[in-house]
């Protein structure tokens, strides 16, 4: 089975029965955890799931995202291109419990009242792979940050110790 549009809510249990894959676009306009804390704009948002259920009866779902995002750079606060390629394993589970006695390859995924909200879990997927700090790369940044005088400069190593051996000196 392939969408064009992923659906916001599916039954997994029936789509990893039938072994089924849904492919297709999501619109990002309703994440608004995504969007509350930065300047950011979803360019592209492609993902592509593919349910199962394996050898242990685990109903399971291998997800790829890819993502083009523009942030804004903390350094210089213009505008840059981030891209997020993502895989992932979910184990899709019903409650607490089962999600404690998965094996440590899946990460669960809670089905509420049968059925698995999609746009929630990509929207998740986006914000785990977020940098900390959005920022360009210091050669393609506006601003030029100098280390110079600091003593961080590259190859060079300050002597932690340095403050002892003053001391030492002031004794004599």
């Amino acid at each position: 089975m392939s969408l064009r549009i992923i659906p916001e809510h599916i039954d997994p249990f029936r789509f990893a029965e039938q072994n089924l894959r849904l492919d297709g676009t999501v619109k990002t306009d309703s994440m608004h955890r995504l969007h509350s804390n930065m300047q950011l704009t979803c360019d592209k948002l492609h993902v592509e799931f593919q349910f199962g259920v394996d050898e242990q009866k685990i109903t399971f779902l291998k997800g790829h995202l890819q993502a083009t995002l523009t942030l804004q750079c903390q350094r210089c606060m213009e505008p840059y291109i981030y891209e997020i390629m993502s895989d992932f394993v979910l184990g899709v589970v019903s409650t607490i419990e089962e999600a404690n006695k998965l094996p440590d390859m899946y990460e669960p995924a809670l089905a509420k009242n049968g059925e698995l909200a999609l746009r929630e879990l990509i929207e998740d997927e986006l914000i785990l792979n977020l940098p900390i700090i959005p920022r360009h790369d210091p050669v393609d940044c506006k601003v030029q940050g100098s280390l110079a005088g600091t003593g961080w400069q590259a190859g060079e190593k300050p002597n932690p110790f340095h403050v002892l051996n003053s001391m030492k000196n002031k004794e004599k």
